[in-house]
């Protein structure tokens, strides 16, 4: 059971990654980096936010 929970976790993560990286990609050439790389570090702090309170 912990394993397939492990899995689950690991494979949403690794999803969420590749979509982050696809529309980043595509928004940097619509918007500039500096409101791209504020909106990276608030997602990153979300997202470690999250990560921290996961059990």
């Amino acid at each position: 059971m912990y394993a397939d929970t492990n899995l689950r976790f690991t494979l949403v993560m690794a999803g969420g990654s590749v979509a982050g990286a696809a529309l980043g990609g595509l928004l940097l050439g619509v918007f500039s980096d500096l409101v791209l790389i504020p909106a990276l570090a608030v997602v990153l702090l979300v997202s470690a936010v999250k990560l921290a309170r996961h059990d």
